[in-house]
């Protein structure tokens, strides 16, 4: 079992939250996959939910989490992605504008 780095546990438990906020619905499916599945793998359904919703990204499109910082068919889901982790922020934080312009102010302090 590979151990998940704190930033990335953090990012994911406070998807966690968040998704299961979004409506009752959305809540009672997360809790039916915890039952089911590894935590690790539910957190990071939530943090994909969470960030597709907050990149305002259409069906078709890749969260920052889910990709390499390297891929080439999804150049702005990567682009985020590597501006993310250069500013030491994990690939499944639920919301990447957010975070970033958070750490860039406070880069700036």
């Amino acid at each position: 079992m590979t151990m998940i780095p704190d930033r990335d546990r953090v990012a994911l438990e406070l998807a966690l939250t968040q998704c299961r906020a979004e409506d009752a619905d959305r809540d009672a499916q997360i809790t039916a996959m915890l039952a089911e599945r590894p935590w690790r793998q539910v957190a990071e359904f939530a943090s994909t939910c969470c960030q597709s919703r907050a990149l305002k990204l259409k069906p078709w499109q890749l969260s920052p989490c889910q990709i390499d910082v390297d891929d080439r068919e999804h150049k702005q889901a990567a682009k985020l992605l590597r501006e993310m982790l250069s500013l030491g922020v994990s690939r499944f934080h639920p919301d990447p504008l957010a975070v970033i312009e958070e750490a860039k102010e406070a880069a700036n302090r």
